[in-house]
C-alpha cells in the first residue's frame, strides 16, 4: 500500500468500510483494491507545518503578522498540469477554485465575478451572442451558452495555442477523461463533454479522414431518453463528417 503524503502511512488500514476517512480525525480506510484513490485530508495550521518541513527539509516557524518588505510569488508546477487534471474527471469544484485563482492575479479578492467580468470583458467581448454566467464550476443551470459560443472560443483557443497542447488538454473519446465510456466512440474525436438532468452536451475538435480540423458544439436538452441513445446519436453524425471531409 504506497501512501502520499507519507506522513499519513500510519494512520492509512486497510479493510472495508462504507466512508474511506474517520469523519474529524485523519485515519484512513482503503479497501481491498489496485485502485488509486484520492481522499480529501483535514487540514490545520499544525499539519501543514509538518507537511512543509517534510517536503523542503526544513524548519518551519509560524509568525502572527506578514512580514515587511517586497513579497515574491513562487510559481508551482505547470498549470497544464491542473488544466488536463479538471478536463479528464471533470471536476466542477476545481474549475470554480481556478477561477478564484484567476481573480487573485487580478485584484486583492478572490471572487468569481472579478475573473467572469474580466473574461467578458477582454476575451470573450466579440461573441456574437452574448453569454449569461453565474458560476464558475458549470453546475447552475442559470449559465446560459449556445453552441456558436461554445464554437467561437473553441476557435479563440485554436488559434492561440498550438495544436499539439490543446489536443493534449482535452479527453479523446475511447480513450481518456469523460469521454471513455462513451458508446462507439473513436479517437479522432477530441471534446469535452458535460451533463445536468435532462441535457448532455459536447464540444471539441474532430478530425477528418484528410487531416482536417473541425470545431463543434452538440447542445441537446429536454429529452427523456437515455443520455446514451443521445451519446450514439453524436457520435453518427461525427463518424459521418470524419468520413466525408
Amino acid at each position: 500500500l504506497l501512501v502520499v503524503p507519507n506522513h499519513f502511512k500510519e494512520t492509512t488500514f486497510q479493510g472495508s468500510r462504507k466512508k474511506l476517512r474517520e469523519e474529524r480525525r485523519n485515519s484512513f480506510f482503503i479497501p481491498y483494491t489496485k485502485d488509486t484513490l484520492q481522499i480529501p485530508f483535514i487540514t490545520s495550521q499544525e499539519l501543514t507545518v509538518t507537511l512543509l518541513e517534510k517536503a523542503t527539509g526544513s524548519m518551519i516557524s509560524v509568525i502572527e503578522q506578514i512580514p515587511t518588505g517586497s513579497k515574491q510569488v513562487l510559481q508551482g508546477i505547470t498549470a497544464d498540469t491542473l488544466y488536463k487534471k479538471m478536463m479528464l474527471k471533470s471536476d466542477n469544484f476545481l474549475a470554480e477554485q481556478m477561477m478564484l485563482m484567476a481573480s487573485s492575479q487580478l485584484s486583492d479578492t478572490l471572487s468569481f465575478t472579478t475573473a467572469r467580468d474580466y473574461m467578458l470583458k477582454e476575451k470573450l467581448a466579440d461573441l456574437e451572442h452574448s453569454p449569461r454566467w453565474v458560476d464558475g464550476s458549470g453546475l447552475s443551470r442559470y449559465n446560459l451558452f449556445t453552441p456558436n459560443s461554445m464554437v467561437r472560443t473553441l476557435h479563440k483557443m485554436y488559434r492561440e495555442f498550438p495544436k499539439e497542447r490543446l489536443f493534449y488538454l482535452f479527453p479523446r473519446w475511447n480513450e481518456s477523461g469523460t469521454l471513455k465510456n462513451s458508446e462507439g466512440g473513436n479517437a479522432f474525436i477530441i471534446a469535452k463533454s458535460g451533463a445536468l438532468g435532462n441535457n448532455y452536451n459536447l464540444s471539441g475538435y474532430l478530425i477528418t479522414k484528410s487531416g482536417k480540423v473541425l470545431i463543434f458544439s452538440y447542445m441537446n436538452n429536454h429529452f427523456r431518453v437515455p443520455i446514451k441513445d443521445i451519446r450514439i446519436k453524436i457520435k453518427e453524425t461525427l463518424q459521418q463528417l470524419h468520413e466525408d471531409n
